[in-house]
């Protein structure tokens, strides 16, 4: 005689992931595995060895849920919760996946189930909220497990690991995410007796425990109206769940058209790394800080740019005036008291010129009160060289432009000069 369970696993007709889902898997995996392939090549494969370490510490931490599962809530089976154990192989056989050791426990208010794996072994748990809140449409119930058997089947656990890196890229990690759950709900549709029951598993999560009973399904529905706006578009774009009357939506018609979502959300997104349970809040906290710090590292830069900009000509001006300088004192063996002797046009009205007539010390005065000084210094071949230093940051000076902030003093040619004489 062939058991219900195999009626079920042939009479099923197989679960289409979300549209979206194969297309973001195939992008995701590719980067994936060449950041994979990447950091190998770079650390000549001495990353595995950290990740060796890592998978010890995720084992050993991992293994306090699965412990406390194990000594704290209740193993579903044959003898205890039957019906629940009945339908839970009911639903792997209907969806052909191997059965996963299932519990059950309290979810202190939390509404939902979940599924996790450890050690290759793959558990389902239900959390009583919701177990009780459907007792008056258990066939409801088989819309969770159909859900998280649909992780399993799909490999969303045992990829988990190996994708995470490409996992936190903004927009596309979270719409996979996204996209995994909406073909999980159609795990859990399969599992169901009709689309009403899957409907009323998903208004326990909107409404509650005792309002769900009172849900009007279509006017729900009629919210996703709202979901193109900017503030909605943007937390749904860094959030790993769509929203539930979406979810709704896609159930009662999976190619249902929803409204666009705002285009300036979806430029803002494209800067939110996915921070998975951190949700949208922490998204947006990062997006925030990383515009703090492109701030503070962007303006500061441009301001030296500006800076730079403005002030080159007169550096411009500083080459030619104390080459001039030089020349007029090698040949006239004096100091010029006046600059204007030389011929040279001054940069603008915002540069004014001086010359110590004792030390020949060239000083330019900006018109921000800042200063660009040349020393003068004579080597033992009798040639003149100039030291520049400035009360300009450093990087306010032109690239290419010997001149130090804050030089240490130099006396200038004093009594040089008489070697001139």
């Amino acid at each position: 005689m062939t058991s219900p369970s195999l009626i079920g696993a042939l009479a099923a007709p197989p679960v289409a992931a979300y549209r979206h889902e194969k297309t973001l898997f195939g992008i995701l995996a590719v980067i994936a595995v060449l950041f994979w392939l990447l950091l190998t090549v770079g650390t000549f494969g001495t990353v595995w060895l950290y990740m060796l370490s890592m998978y010890l510490f995720a084992l050993f931490a991992h293994s306090a849920l699965i412990s406390y599962l194990q000594g704290n809530a209740v193993r579903i089976g044959a003898t205890q919760f039957p019906d629940l154990h009945e339908r839970l192989q009911r639903c792997a056989g209907r969806l052909d996946v191997d059965l996963p050791e299932a519990f059950l426990m309290t979810g202190d208010g939390m509404l939902n189930a979940f599924a996790t794996r450890f050690l290759r072994r793959y558990y389902v748990v239900l959390l009583s909220d919701v177990v009780d809140a459907l007792e008056e449409d258990p066939e409801a119930i088989n819309f969770y497990i159909g859900h998280e058997l649909g992780h399993i089947d799909r490999k969303h656990i045992a990829n988990g690991w190996w994708m995470a890196p490409a996992m936190l890229l903004p927009l596309i990690g979270a719409a996979y995410r996204r996209a995994q759950e909406y073909t999980c709900d159609q795990y859990g549709l399969a599992c169901c007796a009709d689309q009403a029951s899957a409907a009323r598993a998903l208004a326990v999560l909107a409404a509650g425990t005792r309002r769900w009973k009172n849900l009007d399904a279509a006017a729900y529905v009629a919210q996703c109206e709202r979901t193109g706006g900017f503030w909605m578009s943007l937390n749904e774009l860094a959030s790993d769940y769509p929203w539930l009357c979406k979810r709704m939506a896609h159930l009662q018609q999976p190619m249902v058209k929803l409204p666009s979502r705002h285009p300036l959300a979806w430029l803002l997104a494209l800067f939110m790394p996915r921070v998975g349970g951190g949700g949208p809040l922490l998204g947006i906290v990062m997006l925030f800080a990383l515009i703090g710090v492109l701030a503070a590292v962007a303006l500061p830069a441009y301001q030296e740019y500006v800076t730079r900009a403005a002030v080159a000509p007169a550096f411009s001006y500083g080459e030619q005036i104390t080459r001039a300088t030089g020349s007029y004192i090698l040949e006239n063996s004096e100091i010029p008291t006046d600059l204007a002797v030389l011929g040279i046009a001054a940069p603008g009205a915002g540069v004014q010129t001086s010359i110590d007539g004792e030390s020949a010390i060239i000083t330019l005065t900006l018109k921000d009160e800042q200063t660009i000084t040349y020393r003068p210094a004579m080597d033992k071949e009798g040639d003149l060289y100039w030291s520049c230093e400035t009360t300009l940051a450093s990087g306010a000076v032109p690239p290419g432009t010997e001149c130090a902030s804050a030089a240490s003093p130099n006396p200038g040619l004093g009594r040089l000069l008489e070697r001139l004489r």
